[in-house]
């Protein structure tokens, strides 16, 4: 059964948050309301993972490859935070993620940047040129964590070229 009692909240939103809201209700001819509860259903739908109390580790690596800069970037998470985050209370070696995976999603918000290079650097697997785009980055979590069962190549063999904006 389904809980369909409906609560009344209270948001703080900056003015151009405010102005975004109603202008977009405006245009699709709805309450401003009905857009602050798609917004909220959107953000649920990609944070899903980290609703569920057993995901850890690579579960959670979908998260993070849909709005892991933005979620660093906005909760100000550092490394060991993201570490907690993900890694917290996993004893199976073969689901965590890697510390230095961790740290590049944890400074990856701050491209271009050198921490970023400097993090990326200290990873054998991966070639760093000059990053353009997160593409990248997404496109060898994705294969290390994800595509692994799929993949002929060993996370140790992967080859994903990374380019770094400087």
């Amino acid at each position: 059964m389904t809980d369909t009692k409906i609560q009344n909240v209270s948001l703080k939103l900056c003015q151009s948050d405010v102005e975004r809201v109603r202008t977009i209700a405006r245009r699709l001819r709805v309450r401003e309301s009905d857009v602050i509860r798609f917004a909220l259903r959107q953000a649920f739908a990609k944070l899903a993972p980290l609703h569920d109390q057993n995901a850890r580790g690579r579960d959670l690596i979908p998260v993070f490859l849909e709005c892991g800069p933005e979620l660093a970037y906005h909760f100000d998470l550092d490394s060991r935070t993201l570490e907690s985050i993900v890694n917290g209370d996993l004893d199976d070696p073969r689901k965590k993620v890697d510390a230095h995976d961790i740290e590049i999603l944890a400074v990856s918000h701050m491209m271009p940047g050198y921490h970023f290079e400097s993090k990326l650097k200290g990873i054998p697997r991966i070639k760093t040129d000059r990053l353009d785009s997160s593409e990248p980055l997404q496109q060898y979590l994705h294969e290390k964590y994800i595509g692994r069962h799929n993949a002929q190549q060993t996370p140790d063999t992967l080859n994903v070229s990374m380019q770094i904006p400087l």
